[in-house]
């Protein structure tokens, strides 16, 4: 069996730019291969956008290292629904679209999930941004692209503080919520599910001097052994996803009063943390060879 493993091109080997990206990339998928190596399956690395594949001749593609795509999301999301027409596609389109804006998040508040205070405005400015701090009860807010990733345009402000440029602000709609201090103390906890099932979760603490606790920010991740407040709001948020993912990253943070509450849900291109979770290959293989098998669907 022939599975696509969707990747960019600036992951390629030997690419001067590769980055901490790159050693992310080829751990993940060293141990695909290993565990695939065991199930008689065939991944190979395709570059998402590119023209030449011929997505009909495996059996299914998986949405891997695609990290480029904020960028080009227009293309990205017309090429998933071509290869959508070939194969199976997974997770599904229909599950990745819906993620793709994280006014998903406010779906996910309606439906009962512990979440952060959010108000959702159409653009960056004085006018929208200034009120939020009375709104939001708070001296210090977050202001974050609704259609984003890694911390890109995203920016930090203090009560009193001037707006930041426009180039280091969301270009389009965006959402602002308080900045919650525990993130510097506590980090973020990051939880990987497979089918729903729970394979291993990390803490993620920034660097000094920062609260971004990407790896390009100078982050670090640990192993972590989830409890049982933290299972439960990443278990309420996978039962409001509008259906059951193959792979999510569910990433919490603590609130002023130390509760968990849902930071994103992940469900197109997360890392998945194979230093901390040595059996997420399996899980994840395990679920794509029953929905290859049943054509995509949870």
């Amino acid at each position: 069996m022939r599975i696509a493993f969707l990747t960019c091109a600036e992951l390629r080997p030997g690419r001067p730019d590769r980055g901490p990206e790159g050693r992310e990339h080829d751990l993940q998928l060293a141990q695909l291969h290993q565990e695939a190596a065991r199930r008689d399956i065939h991944i190979e690395e395709v570059i998402w956008d590119d023209p030449a594949v011929k997505w009909g001749n495996f059996a299914a593609a998986l949405v891997g290292t695609t990290w480029d795509y904020p960028q080009k999301r227009d293309r990205f999301f017309k090429t998933l629904a071509h290869i959508d027409t070939c194969t199976t596609l997974l997770n599904p389109l229909t599950l990745m679209e819906w993620n793709l804006d994280k006014v998903y998040l406010a779906d996910l508040a309606k439906k009962g999930v512990p979440s952060i205070p959010t108000i959702w405005v159409d653009v960056a400015d004085t006018a929208s941004v200034l009120p939020a701090f009375d709104a939001l009860q708070t001296d210090e807010i977050v202001i974050k692209p609704r259609i984003g990733a890694n911390a890109w345009r995203q920016a930090r402000l203090k009560r009193g503080e001037a707006l930041p440029a426009p180039r280091d602000l969301p270009p389009e709609a965006c959402f602002i919520q308080p900045f919650l201090p525990g993130i510097a103390r506590y980090g973020e906890i990051s939880m990987l599910y497979y089918n729903g099932r729970l394979s291993h979760a990390v803490r993620k603490t920034p660097g000094t001097g920062d609260y971004r606790v990407q790896s390009g920010y100078g982050g670090q991740e640990a192993n972590h052994q989830a409890d049982a407040s933290e299972r439960a709001v990443a278990e309420a948020a996978i039962a409001a996803l509008p259906q059951l993912p193959l792979y999510a990253r569910i990433d919490l943070v603590r609130n002023a009063q130390d509760q968990p509450v849902i930071m994103e849900v992940e469900l197109i291109e997360p890392y998945h943390y194979p230093e901390q979770g040595e059996g997420f290959a399996a899980l994840l293989l395990d679920g794509l060879l029953v929905r290859t098998k049943r054509g995509g669907g949870a």
